[in-house]
């Protein structure tokens, strides 16, 4: 056989091939606009209403509005307290969250440690205080009133704490999503 009758016999097998193919291999497809309209994601957002404000209310004292940052020194026993009020903003079907102070925002010095001077956060709704701290979008135009309690332990002895800081300058209140079921 020469070249041209092989050239010849392989171009042939290649469009029997080709034509045999065409008709054999279609997928049909179609596609059309749904316009079912846009999904908007809701908000979380606290709003500070005013200036927080802390105060002495150990047991053993009359309430008194205290400036952390002046001459007020605090001593085993004492009890200080924040309170500062938030416009929540929670909208969204499913939203849960909770609202808190930020441990990592109150630094410690000098022997005063979260151990013997803890923080912890309550927040009320009215006079109705909220379970766990927590908020849904039920609460969303709400005020809620937050206190957080910092206890200096009245059992810490020695010449622990002396002379000790609690810089709470950088002390935050924050709102957080919560997902039930989910880490």
């Amino acid at each position: 056989m020469n070249k041209t009758t092989k050239g010849a016999l392989a171009a042939g097998a290649a469009a029997v091939l080709l034509l045999g193919g065409a008709g054999s291999f279609a997928l049909w497809q179609d596609q059309e606009t749904v316009n079912e309209g846009t999904i908007t994601a809701g908000i979380l957002d606290i709003a500070p209403l005013a200036a927080g404000q802390w105060f002495d209310v150990s047991p053993d004292q009359t309430r008194v509005a205290i400036d952390p940052a002046g001459a007020f020194r605090m001593v085993p026993g004492d009890v200080l307290e924040y309170n500062a009020t938030f416009t929540v903003t929670a909208t969204g079907k499913n939203l849960t969250a909770t609202i808190n102070g930020v441990p990592g925002t109150v630094v410690y010095g000098g022997g005063l440690t979260a151990t013997n001077a803890p923080v912890v956060t309550t927040a009320t709704i009215g006079t109705t205080t909220l379970a766990n701290n927590a908020i849904t979008s039920a609460d969303t135009g709400k005020t809620v009133s937050v206190k957080s309690t910092l206890t200096f332990d009245k059992a810490t002895g020695g010449q622990i704490g002396q002379n000790g800081t609690v810089n709470l300058a950088s002390y935050q209140v924050a709102v957080q999503q919560t997902r039930p079921g989910q880490p």
